[in-house]
């Protein structure tokens, strides 16, 4: 799944383009900046992060940089998109082959748990840091939390029961996650992390299967 960066980011690779750069290049240079932001925000919180230290860490200049964005903060949503990216791949990488679509839901919560714990201090700062910089990360939250819940709605069609479910609710599962899963990072307690996934399972599942199948699947 692919997610749709801003406006103002595409006119800056186009910009970029024009002054000579072929499109490749200009891809490559926007995949590095972003890849050092994403480590100097994870070393070292996004307060205490410039420009010039994302450029340092990217062996670029900062006239590069702004070739691509106009400061720091267009930079984070950028970087926030390739996060999510990187996690969607992750997650449907685990889900290839599962036709059972309880299976997938399994494999998917699997997966993405998985990621996070790997990713702790990158995952941190994307679900709860980045959060603190403002409406447009806070509109990509709610963007992120779409995404992940349009698997679950499948549930609807499959279990005639579940088809009376409030609109809400496979948004409101994700995002009940989403705050589980960053109050761990947060307290950086990784242990209690990895052990939360039949619990995960058993709550995404109960709306659908009932509480006792919901269960028995997640073998909690």
């Amino acid at each position: 799944m692919s997610v749709v960066l801003p406006a103002s980011v595409a006119a800056a690779d186009r910009q970029d383009g024009a002054d000579g750069r072929g499109e490749s290049e200009a891809q490559a240079v926007r995949e590095r900046l972003i890849a050092a932001f994403t480590r100097t925000v994870a070393e070292r919180g996004y307060e205490t992060v410039t420009v010039e230290r994302v450029v340092s860490q990217a062996g670029l200049t900062v006239e590069d940089f702004h070739r691509h964005f106009s400061d720091r903060d267009q930079c984070l949503l950028a970087a926030y998109d390739d996060f999510v990216v990187r996690l969607m791949t992750h997650v449907e990488a685990a889900c290839k082959g599962e036709d059972d679509w309880v299976d997938s839901i399994k494999a998917a919560i699997g997966a993405g748990l998985g990621f996070f714990g790997e990713l702790a201090s990158t995952s941190r700062f994307f679900m709860v840091e980045a959060m603190g910089s403002g409406p447009a990360a806070i509109e990509r939250r709610f963007a992120t939390i779409d995404l992940l819940a349009e698997p679950l709605r499948r549930g609807r069609e499959l279990y005639p029961a579940a088809a009376a479910l409030p609109a809400a609710t496979e948004q409101t599962l994700v995002a009940g996650i989403v705050l589980l899963v960053s109050v761990h990072l947060l307290a950086e307690d990784l242990d209690a992390l990895s052990r939360l996934e039949p619990d995960v399972v058993e709550l995404v599942l109960t709306p659908y299967l009932g509480r006792r199948e919901a269960q028995r699947v997640s073998g909690a």
